[in-house]
């Protein structure tokens, strides 16, 4: 966490100290060998020794140590080859990963580990969370809910998702518990997007002074809400947000290369767009929403 701006810096991505909970019974009753153990507490020291670096600065140091230590590619075959505790290792050392990067190409490696640790009957409930995990970052809602009947407690079914993905930077409009329909977010003319989520308290402070304080009038006109998903999904949270907010509804993000210009790894994120392309951002929450006067001053500096 970022307090000089007061913001949620990557709590979707929180802190890989998180999943290691989650995964702390897996290496607890795993058995130990000399050499087995070496990444992960690698990659867990970069994770402890820079808390204040951003999120993707952090990924970058971690993929770094990963990339020395484990192999290059990794097909089915190369995964079933593996020996019991190199395959632990490289489970929980790509999980790492997978906590932070919200891609294909890591899920499918983490995937294929899984398979081989499934195969051998090695599989607990903690590699069923972890895959599910990383499955819900990346909207495979189908996939994860396949892994519901592995886990101890069955946890709550993902919505399904419906319709055509419009053109643009994706989005879900949340229809109700049990599904979501594809949209896109709104980029015509000015708008202002903010980067929120629910589980963040600076984000709940922004949204409580923007919806109910008369100085923030100028900015719920033009404001949107999208919501970065992580390995959580926020459902029953979101929508008794839009429940209460129908003129002002969160929108969970979808992974696209079209969201890098935006900045997703902390909330709150304010970005000032002309028919989409960024012109203007503030992070944080700062002194009650103080660097909000930027985006104004930005936004009343541009042609109408």
């Amino acid at each position: 966490m970022q307090h000089d701006r007061q913001a949620c810096n990557g709590f979707i991505w929180s802190s890989v100290w998180m999943l290691l909970l989650v995964m702390l019974p897996i290496l607890v009753t795993a058995e130990p060998a000399s050499d087995r153990g070496v990444l992960r507490a690698t990659l867990l020291e970069i994770d402890r020794r820079e808390p204040a670096l951003p999120a993707t600065e952090r990924l970058a140091a971690m993929r770094a140590a990963y990339a020395r230590a484990a192999p290059e590619a990794m097909q089915p075959g190369d995964c079933e080859a593996l020996p019991d505790d190199r395959l632990q290792e490289l489970f929980e050392s790509t999980a790492l990963i997978a906590f932070y990067a919200r891609e294909p190409s890591t899920l499918l490696r983490l995937q294929c580990l899984y398979d081989a640790l499934v195969a051998r009957d090695l599989a607990v409930d903690e590699h069923h969370r972890v895959l599910r995990g990383s499955l819900i970052a990346l909207q495979r809602f189908d996939q994860a809910n396949a892994l519901n009947t592995r886990l101890n407690t069955p946890p709550t079914v993902l919505p399904a998702i419906r319709g055509p993905a419009p053109a643009g930077r994706p989005l879900l409009q949340l229809a109700g518990i049990a599904h979501v329909q594809r949209a896109a977010l709104a980029e015509d003319g000015l708008r202002v997007v903010a980067v929120v989520h629910p589980h963040c308290g600076f984000s709940r402070r922004a949204l409580q002074a923007i919806t109910t304080q008369p100085e923030y009038a100028w900015l719920r006109g033009q404001l949107q809400l999208v919501v970065p998903i992580g390995q959580a999904w926020p459902g029953q949270e979101m929508l008794d947000w839009n429940s209460a907010h129908p003129d002002l509804p969160m929108q969970p993000m979808v992974r696209d290369a079209l969201w890098q210009p935006m900045v997703t790894d902390q909330t709150p994120v304010f970005h000032l767009l002309r028919d989409g392309k960024v012109i203007h951002t503030v992070a944080g929450w700062p002194t009650e929403g103080a660097d909000l006067h930027r985006i104004r001053a930005a936004l009343d500096a541009e042609p109408h």
